[in-house]
């Protein structure tokens, strides 16, 4: 209704307000705008740079105060963007373009967002981590670990990982600003999970098997929106060519979600649980590391569980309908089902 929407906008512009002026304040300080330079043109060489520009970078350790700020400035920019493209110009445009309205109009604009996003990331984690000279075998990944050397971090791979926690700091608070969905517990203890991942592995050395889970995260994500875009659309023009796109799409993910998220992941448990012991001693940070790789594994678990059922339907020539996050009251809206 018109009350939610004006809550909602307010909301959003009191946040993107509040975003706009704390990057302003913290980047006054110079050793955090020297740090955010310092690692936007590690990024910059990342993506377009020559191997021997990469392997030049500057490297250093974390610094608990400076980076807590860069990741703030970070998570105050990527909220602004995200809803800033969002409100001025996506949700205009679908609205425009297919005429939705309310509800499918803010979902519609979520998954645009939301293939962005972990299609960009995407991008930058394989930009950045298979050219870092440890990331294969994974043996590399614990080799000395006891010596501290663990701790310097190429400054394009410190930009990945403060851009990783910071965007999954403003998604843990964009979930409060949407619509209810049926998994939001899941998806708030998933936000909550990786956010610890980042934060422990960051400082405490485990970095590298940090970067790898990141990497293997997002990919799945990106078919998976582009489906649900194609669903809904399909669902506003009446036309079964994008309905058969949505299908295609959803195996798409199911595939890499299979291969990436189950198989690779169950891997980087192994290797994180057993493999690392060979090197060091675990101390209570790498047992909470662990414990916290494991949790993410019963979620990819629950998650797979759901993808199935949408399967089983798929072969039985019914579309996609993923259960995973359709909202708990979608009240005259088509009954289009999301995912996380």
């Amino acid at each position: 209704n018109t009350y939610f929407e004006a809550m909602y906008l307010l909301a959003v512009l009191g946040l993107a307000s509040v975003s706009a002026g704390s990057s302003y304040f913290l980047l006054q300080e110079e050793s955090v705008k020297k740090e955010v330079n310092v690692l936007l043109e590690g990024l910059l060489t990342a993506l377009t740079g020559t191997a021997a520009e990469k392997s030049a970078l500057p490297s250093g350790p974390p610094d608990t105060q400076r980076d807590a700020c860069v990741l703030a400035v970070f998570t105050f920019v990527i909220f602004l963007a995200n809803w800033g493209v969002r409100l001025v110009l996506v949700e205009p445009s679908a609205k425009m373009v297919l005429g939705l309205r309310r509800e499918a109009l803010v979902k519609f604009a979520q998954s645009v967002l939301e293939a962005i996003i972990y299609g960009s990331f995407t991008a930058i984690g394989i930009a950045i981590v298979p050219s870092q000279t440890w990331s294969w075998p994974s043996e590399n990944w614990w080799k000395g670990f006891s010596s501290g050397e663990h701790l310097i971090m190429r400054s394009d791979l410190r930009c990945y990982y403060l851009l990783y926690g910071a965007r999954y700091f403003q998604a843990a608070v964009t979930v409060l600003l949407e619509p209810k969905r049926k998994d939001f517990l899941e998806m708030m203890a998933h936000h909550l999970v990786t956010i610890g991942v980042v934060y422990v592995s960051y400082l405490w050395g485990w970095n590298r098997i940090g970067v790898v889970v990141m990497i293997l995260l997002d990919p799945a994500d990106v078919p998976l929106h582009l489906a649900k875009l194609c669903k809904y659309t399909g669902e506003k023009t009446k036309q079964a060519l994008w309905q058969f796109f949505a299908d295609r799409l959803f195996e798409l993910f199911a595939l890499l979600f299979f291969v990436t998220r189950l198989i690779m992941f169950g891997y980087v448990c192994w290797s994180a649980h057993l493999e690392s012991r060979k090197y060091f001693t675990h101390t209570p940070a790498a047992t909470t590391c662990v414990l916290l790789l494991y949790t993410l594994m019963v979620l990819q678990v629950y998650w797979f569980c759901l993808i199935i059922k949408v399967a089983v339907k798929l072969l039985r020539g019914q579309g996609v309908e993923d259960p995973r996050s359709d909202d708990e009251d979608e009240g005259a809206e088509p009954n289009v089902k999301k995912t996380k």
